[in-house]
């Protein structure tokens, strides 16, 4: 497997325990440990979330992004994103 950035409507997909996305992304965890977001994914979701005032899927979502390698956005970071 390949390692992959996951975009941000992946990334709501996995939250709302959509099955199609938790198979595929718990397989990705067995073999890299974390899931991995840029910080426009990052961004976006918080946006979101503190836009909607929704403390309990913030929370949760922080505790996600605790756990995932957050990539940010540079010139390289774009390169590298773009290579996986």
């Amino acid at each position: 497997m390949r390692k992959a950035l996951l975009d941000t409507d992946t990334t709501s997909e996995f939250l709302r325990g959509n099955p199609k996305v938790t198979g595929k992304a718990h397989e990705y965890l067995h073999e890299f440990g974390f899931l991995t977001i840029s910080i426009i994914t990052y961004y976006e979701a918080m946006h979101g979330f503190l836009y909607k005032d929704a403390k309990k899927q913030l929370a949760n979502y922080l505790a996600f992004a605790d756990k995932s390698e957050i990539v940010s956005f540079t010139q390289r970071s774009a390169r590298l994103s773009a290579q996986m």
